[in-house]
């Protein structure tokens, strides 16, 4: 059983590493702030995960997987909020072409 758990534990590290590869490739490759930010939030979360989820797996002891628990809900706690405000502040900041309507504008001109 123990080799089975090392196997699904490897397994999730590899794949982890590779979505936190596909982020860096991403950030790179795209061109406007919201797909970078897209890339850059996405993509290393869930590899975050995986490796979390890998190394608990591999490594079987309660501290650890106690641990690996811990950094997985930080990490879901916090992305979407860091991410959230990158957004705001990429908007207020840069000239982005929008595909349609502007609500963030709309709303913040109707709280004026």
């Amino acid at each position: 059983m123990d080799q089975v758990f090392d196997v699904i534990g490897g397994i999730c590290l590899i794949a982890g590493a590779l979505f936190a590869l596909l982020a860096g490739i991403g950030v790179h490759k795209f061109e406007d702030p919201y797909s970078r930010m897209h890339a850059a939030a996405k993509s290393p979360t869930l590899g975050l995960i995986l490796v979390a989820i890998g190394a608990g797996f591999s490594i079987r002891t309660f501290p650890a997987v106690a641990t690996v628990f811990l950094v997985v809900v930080l990490q879901l706690l916090t992305s979407p909020v860091g991410t959230h405000l990158a957004g705001r502040a990429v908007h207020l900041r840069v000239d982005v072409k929008q595909d349609g309507p502007d609500e963030l504008a709309r709303d913040e001109a109707d709280q004026a």
